[in-house]
């Protein structure tokens, strides 16, 4: 009996079948990640067309080379990089999946060449002083080419390593940028390859055409950021190195958000990215309050549905009343846990109910007794009159429920109450009459207004004495 000492075999046709679909640009990320992983100074890519073919060449100059050539064809193999999270590698998958597309692979080594062709793999005893070269020839339109070509130059070039395509030196890029965060990544501990949190460096550098999620360099996904963020650790990733978890993304747009929060436009404020890092609960309260205000302006409040006078009069005064609707429960949660936005009724609540009243001077009276003429004479109401003193109450109010006006003493002051025909009284009396008709939005309040507005115009000419007797 014939005993086998692995348990599967892999089916090269199969393996490629599942990459088919993929961009070939996955083919340059796998095999340019190999090289800077590594301990080198150098890595130049060539990339070229041969008839429907392309040739894609890189060469490294570490000094010992590829470290196991037995993992080129070895799938899973143990692997020093999943125990560093500041390494790239982990699957030990990435290369085969990338020579699974190729119609010819050849790599040589400071252990030796290997060929992968229709005939299978090849090895031979050529080899390099240092460094490793690979040759991948595989079937590709021209603008393939052009994707993969522009897929290199958007590398995050590593410090010290002088990187190039098609001779076209690529620089490091300074971050303009960067902070430490504790953020979840994956990597080998006593044996098992797990998820675990670990503080890095983040690094956000500016969007040029599209943003992107670096991992230490290589574009992992495309982002919906205004900036691109680089992160300086083993990502999360799904198997396929494209995607990474939601709640992962969430936390690197919160800390990105702290840090340029400064920097956004109010036109971007609502950006989807910025709606997900503020629903985030490391975002923060600094960078909340800048977006909720570049977002709604700097006059704004909390809607209480259960105090609609409060609203109106937030209205009436230019604030931008904000429903619970138009926020997530998380970012309502930050806003209320940092105490950056007032309700409606902390802001203009009605409190005239529960406020002490005083006893009215002489000139209020004159005022009450102005305010019951107007009322039963342009709008055939009686109207009650009441004066408070509260610190939290707004000047006036009309509650038209009960047809009764209140004045704040304590917001009004003694000396508005000394000339009873005045334009401050008068101004004040027809707005609050006025709601009568209705609430500040509503159109029986405006047409209350251009009504009282335009019967006292004809009152003041034709009997001024309705003004003299008070």
């Amino acid at each position: 009996m014939t005993v086998a000492k692995e348990w599967f075999s892999v089916s090269t046709k199969g393996l490629k079948a599942l990459q088919e679909g993929k961009p070939k640009t996955f083919i340059l990320r796998e095999l340019v990640q190999n090289c800077i992983d590594e301990n080198i100074s150098e890595c130049n890519v060539s990339l070229e067309k041969e008839g429907r073919k392309i040739k894609l060449t890189i060469t490294d100059d570490s000094p010992e080379g590829f470290r196991d050539i037995s993992h080129a064809y070895t799938l899973f193999a143990d692997t020093y990089k999943r125990r560093d999270p500041e390494k790239r590698g982990r699957f030990n998958l990435g290369e085969k999946e990338s020579f699974s597309v190729c119609d010819k692979v050849e790599l040589t080594t400071t252990k030796g060449t290997i060929v992968f062709d229709s005939d299978g793999r090849h090895s031979s005893r050529t080899k390099t002083d240092k460094g490793t070269t690979i040759t991948a020839e595989f079937t590709g339109s021209q603008e393939e080419l052009t994707q993969i070509t522009s897929y290199a130059k958007i590398l995050l070039v590593p410090n010290g390593i002088r990187f190039t395509v098609n001779g076209e030196r690529i620089e490091s890029e300074t971050p303009f940028k960067a902070t430490e965060a504790e953020l979840s990544t994956e990597f080998e501990q006593n044996g098992t390859f797990r998820k675990t949190v670990r503080r890095t460096k983040l690094e956000v550098y500016s969007k040029v055409d599209k943003a992107y999620l670096y991992e230490m360099g290589l574009p992992v996904c495309e982002i919906d950021c205004q900036f691109s963020v680089n992160i300086q650790q083993k990502v999360p990733l799904s198997i396929d190195r494209e995607t990474v978890p939601t709640a992962f993304l969430q936390d690197v747009f919160a800390e990105v958000l702290n840090l340029t929060h400064e920097l956004i436009e109010p036109e971007h404020a609502s950006d989807m990215w910025v709606r997900e890092a503020t629903r985030d609960e490391r975002a923060k309260p600094e960078a909340v309050n800048d977006v909720i205000h570049k977002r709604f302006g700097e006059k704004v409040c909390i809607a209480n549905q259960f105090d609609p006078h409060s609203i109106d009069e937030a209205l009436s005064r230019g604030y931008k009343v904000v429903s619970g609707s138009e926020l997530s429960k998380e970012e309502w949660a930050n806003i209320r846990q940092a105490e950056l936005m007032q309700s409606s009724s902390e802001l203009f609540g009605m409190n005239s109910v529960s406020a002490p009243s005083v006893e009215p001077t002489a000139d209020m009276r004159r005022v009450a007794e102005l305010a019951k003429k107007i009322a039963k004479k342009i709008l055939g109401i009686e109207v009650d009159v009441r004066f408070v003193k509260h610190s939290q109450m707004v000047t006036a109010q009309f509650d038209r429920m009960g047809n009764t006006l209140t004045f704040n003493t304590a917001k009004l002051g003694n000396r508005f109450f000394a000339e009873p025909v005045s334009v401050p009284v008068l101004d004040l009396l027809i707005h609050e009459i006025s709601h009568h008709g209705g609430m500040h939005t509503e159109s029986g309040y405006h047409e209350c207004l251009t009504k009282l507005g335009a019967e006292l115009t004809i009152i003041a000419l034709r009997d001024p004495s309705f003004f003299r007797s008070l």
